[in-house]
């Protein structure tokens, strides 16, 4: 792509940009923050007006339902209480802790891989697989599957940018964006099926049998959970590690 800051620059110059086809871009840090504290303002995509669902590929998905990070209280409330349940405290304290030696391993054992190499893509080698291989682990997700997820992660990720282009361009987006959300819930679907009839020491075990004080996730909010957990899981820390190592080569003063 190419780089966006320049024109990230000029849209704060001008904090709100209506678009033609409706919606508005707020781009400066107060006026998000005030939006995303007004009750007025709503996070459940299913409040978009169709034309506007289309544009941001957010159409309603009998598939893959909003996560709740696309819901409003009290929906939202519910469902990330019932998701963080089995992630880590109050309710399960110790599952990341227990990991810690495991997960310098996976590190030590990336590292390693540098020792007779000049030079490395530090995506490739280090800030794609660390994550990955840990979300994975933690989710019960075959690491060796993941070629197949990462298709559809990626299609879903480009996914959340407005679609652009002509109007066949458009469609075709829309297409394979709502066929990776098809094969990503029918993909999750098994897993999850397969830990219910035989459970592990993983987070799709424990989602599918927990029973807490709030009920539990329905079949089709376990899908959707696990596919936000999966995609945000990684992908943020990848990008994390990646800028994070090109700001101090950019800032050796800070090494």
């Amino acid at each position: 792509r190419a780089n966006p800051y320049p024109l990230y620059a000029e849209l704060r110059k001008t904090p709100v940009v209506p678009d033609e086809t409706g919606p508005y871009l707020v781009s400066t840090y107060w006026e998000v923050q005030e939006l995303l504290h007004d009750p007025r303002v709503s996070s459940d995509v299913r409040n978009l007006n169709p034309e506007a669902a289309a544009l941001l590929g957010q159409e309603e998905d009998p598939n893959l339902p909003p996560t709740f990070l696309r819901l409003d209280p009290p929906e939202h409330d519910r469902l990330r209480d019932l998701a963080m349940r089995p992630f880590g405290p109050p309710h399960t304290p110790r599952r990341v802790s227990e990991m810690r030696g495991e997960l310098a391993g996976i590190v030590t054992h990336l590292i390693d891989g540098f020792r007779d190499r000049d030079h490395i893509d530090l995506v490739d080698s280090f800030a794609y697989p660390f994550p990955v291989t840990v979300i994975c682990r933690l989710l019960g997700v075959p690491r060796e599957d993941e070629p197949r997820f990462h298709v559809w992660a990626d299609t879903l990720a480009a996914g959340l940018d407005p679609v652009q282009g002509t109007p066949e361009e458009r469609e075709a987006q829309l297409r394979n964006v709502r066929r990776a959300r098809a094969d990503l819930a029918a993909y999750l679907a098994g897993l999850i099926e397969e830990r219910r009839r035989a459970p592990r020491d993983d987070m799709l075990s424990a989602m599918a049998a927990d029973h807490g004080p709030d009920g539990r996730l329905s079949p089709l909010e376990m899908v959707s959970t696990a596919a936000l957990l999966l995609i945000a899981g990684h992908e943020t820390t990848v990008n994390l590690i990646t800028n994070g190592m090109l700001t101090l080569l950019r800032n050796p003063d800070l090494l």
